[in-house]
């Protein structure tokens, strides 16, 4: 079921990366946004989304996710 809202969409995701150890802000607002709506707000699609961006900014030595990333990453699962 998706969640539209985006305050109730953020605290999912915040939480989400908070339980697996996720110390720090990840995502920016605008970040945030992009991954909502490329998610259609369906928590599987935005932990697919997250997982990729992740592996992509692994070998560049970034512990967050910057937007130029993450849409890199929308794009690769299209």
């Amino acid at each position: 079921m998706p969640v539209i809202e985006r305050e109730r969409f953020a605290e999912l995701i915040t939480h989400a990366l908070k339980a697996v150890g996720c110390q720090h802000t990840l995502l920016a607002d605008s970040g945030m946004e992009l991954l909502r709506q490329a998610s259609q707000g369906l928590p599987r699609q935005a932990g697919r989304i997250l997982k990729t961006a992740m592996q992509m900014a692994v070998p560049k030595g970034l512990n967050h996710l910057p937007d130029d990333l993450l849409q890199q990453a929308i794009e690769v699962l299209r």
